[in-house]
């Protein structure tokens, strides 16, 4: 794969907002150095067999994309122990409270990266990804931050590579132009088909949707959270 912008890390704010402690502190000083991906498996050349991560056979792959503080991500773990879940998610907080969560769990099944997620993606081999979450990204309102959505052309561009054929690519926001920037990237990129037939497909959540909390409460302005749900072409 050629070398492009998106292997440049882009990590932007606060890496941390409040000091660790307690279970927090345990879980995050305990588990990470067993569960993080090491920089020199990361080497940005699609090189990196997700299969040689894990101790045992999985059924499925699935990676979810800035997971912050990992309620979805550890309710999959729960729902589904035969397959194997990649996650990053940047900030030290989020990390903590993740590990905090599945701290009682088996470990097998996860491997974490805490950096700008595309390091990890740029690495990942051909074809080796089942599925994707990126939900409720950062919208980066500023037009001149656009850039910086986690998605667009450029980064479809990866995402298209990893995924096997017919993988899913699942998003979800409750900033109405950002659903919209979303649709419009996936669309004109063309390596994916949006499985929405009616409003309803993307409006109504899914059945088997995990809420997070964060669903619930809402971001300020919020006012309806689409389901955004891609099917690699």
């Amino acid at each position: 794969m050629a070398k492009s912008d998106i292997k440049e890390k882009r990590v932007y704010g606060r890496r941390q907002n409040r000091p660790l402690k307690g279970e927090r502190l345990d879980a995050y000083q305990t588990l990470l150095p067993r569960l993080a991906l090491s920089k020199e498996q990361l080497k940005e050349d699609a090189s990196l067999d997700p299969r040689t991560l894990f101790s045992s056979p999985f059924k499925e792959l699935w990676f979810e994309i800035g997971f912050g503080s990992g309620e979805h991500l550890a309710e999959l773990m729960r729902r589904q122990p035969d397959n194997a879940f990649l996650g990053a998610e940047p900030f030290i907080n989020g990390m903590a409270a993740f590990l905090r969560d599945i701290a009682e769990m088996p470990h097998d099944n996860i491997r974490v990266h805490m950096d700008d997620a595309m390091m990890l993606a740029n690495s990942l081999a051909d074809e080796s990804v089942d599925g994707l979450y990126i939900l409720n990204a950062d919208p980066w309102h500023k037009k001149r931050h656009h850039k910086r959505r986690i998605i667009r052309r450029e980064t479809l561009d990866c995402f298209h590579r990893i995924l096997k054929p017919g993988g899913h690519l699942i998003a979800s926001t409750d900033v109405p132009y950002l659903a919209e920037w979303i649709i419009t990237e996936v669309t004109l990129h063309g390596g994916f088909e949006w499985t929405a037939n009616k409003a309803d497909d993307w409006r109504v959540r899914p059945d088997d949707w995990i809420t997070t909390a964060y669903e619930v409460k809402g971001a300020k302005g919020a006012t309806q959270m689409s389901y955004l749900l891609f099917q690699k072409a």
